[in-house]
């Protein structure tokens, strides 16, 4: 019941390109790399992720999966 009623209020802020926590603006997040070529992790200054996809020009929730994806890359780049 919880998720019913936060999630419209969330979407609506990202549409509005802020934060869900903090409502910050995104644009001014902190850019910690790319995720692809079209993608990119954003970091805002509550430490929530974001991914940044520059076709859509839009913002979205980083997934626990996404943010392992990005960890494991700045691993492999330390140990070259």
């Amino acid at each position: 019941m919880y998720k019913k009623l936060v999630s419209p209020f969330q979407k609506v802020l990202l549409e509005k390109r802020m934060c869900v926590g903090c409502t910050n603006p995104l644009d001014k997040a902190k850019r910690i790399g790319k995720i692809s070529e079209r993608r990119e992790m954003v970091e805002c200054k509550c430490k929530r992720r974001y991914i940044f996809n520059k076709e859509l020009n839009e913002y979205q929730r980083a997934s626990f999966q996404e943010e392992q994806q990005f960890l494991k890359e700045l691993s492999k780049k330390a140990l070259v």
